[in-house]
């Protein structure tokens, strides 16, 4: 007489035993797919986080790591010489300046720096080369500005100081955008834009700009690198996702950092759609930190310039406030 076969709890144990672990999870558990989360860029032509995001992308990187990335709509409907802290609440995770996040963070915006890219960008007074201006002599000279409170108001701010120039001898001209801040100089709305050297490379392709004077001949090279930044509320109720979000980054950082030249040329020739030459050049301008790790002595140097200049009080940013070391740990 023949038995049906039916399996012993035994079996089946050791049946599971010898299988893939998705061929026995649960079907839901199996067939989930990757975690959507909202993530920006910030500034979409800095060199190196464009970079980032389009090795990221081209390595499928955030599908290895079981993330799909979402870009929320732009702040203020693209207009940004309007801004709210709620405006920008707006990504989990985004890519941002350390000086932006420090200032932001200052009025009130719920996001925490947990990693350091390393790139920075530096920063240029630029005029007109038929239009040349004198960085000695800036009094009544009309600064063009995408917003009152953005970085490159910043960043007005603090050539002034370095120059011995009051805030109250100058015109600020905001514009609401880097093309139209570029047409203001170039129209004759405004004498000076401060704007950085791969912006300048990037929009002035007559190169018919001319450097008035540059930040680091002021403040150093160790200032204002780019940063992985992640809302408050994100870190502390999906801590995972961060921390993936960061390693999915980082192996993309690591990747450029040991890619060919031309490897990364290319990239950059896709992504702003130039030739070599300018690829090349915006590729000079990119220095990464593989690592990730927080350097706490440029935290500190930013936020005591911004406590020097009246941009935020002495007591109202402690230094721990402005970093989280959970996901990558820090640096002195």
């Amino acid at each position: 007489m023949t038995f049906p076969f039916f399996p012993t709890r035994r079996r089946l144990l050791a049946t599971a035993v010898l299988l893939p672990a998705a061929a026995w999870l649960p079907v839901r558990a199996a067939q989930a797919g990757p975690t959507e989360f909202t993530f920006t860029m910030g500034v979409n032509t800095v060199p190196g986080t464009a970079l980032i995001d389009a090795t990221a992308q081209d390595l499928d990187l955030w599908r290895k790591h079981g993330l799909k990335p979402v870009v929320p709509p732009p702040l203020g409907g693209g207009d940004r010489r309007t801004w709210s802290p709620e405006e920008e609440n707006h990504s989990d995770v985004r890519l941002y300046g350390m000086g932006a996040t420090i200032n932001y963070l200052s009025k009130g915006v719920d996001f925490v720096i947990v990693a350091d890219l390393g790139t920075r960008a530096e920063w240029h007074m630029w005029s007109m080369a038929d239009r040349p201006v004198d960085s000695r002599q800036l009094k009544g000279k009309r600064f063009a500005v995408t917003q009152l409170s953005g970085t490159d108001r910043l960043y007005v701010d603090l050539f002034l100081k370095s120059l011995g120039v009051s805030q109250d001898d100058v015109t600020l001209v905001p514009t609401g955008g880097v093309p139209q801040n570029y047409q203001a100089l170039r129209s004759g709305q405004a004498d000076i834009w401060v704007t950085t050297e791969h912006a300048a490379i990037l929009i002035d392709r007559e190169q018919r700009l001319r450097s008035v004077a540059k930040i680091s001949d002021f403040v150093g090279k160790d200032w204002d690198p780019y940063v992985i930044v992640a809302k408050r509320r994100t870190l502390a109720e999906r801590p995972a996702l961060v921390k993936e979000a960061v390693a999915t980054v980082l192996e993309a950082v690591r990747h450029i950092d040991q890619a060919p030249r031309q490897e990364n040329v290319a990239r950059l020739m896709q992504r702003f759609k130039v030739d070599e030459a300018v690829a090349g050049k915006l590729l000079s301008t990119v220095s990464l930190n593989p690592t990730g790790k927080i350097k706490l002595s440029t935290i500190e140097k930013m936020r005591n310039h911004y406590v020097d200049t009246g941009v935020i009080k002495h007591d109202a940013l402690p230094l721990a406030a402005i970093f989280d070391a959970s996901v990558v740990g820090t640096i002195s």
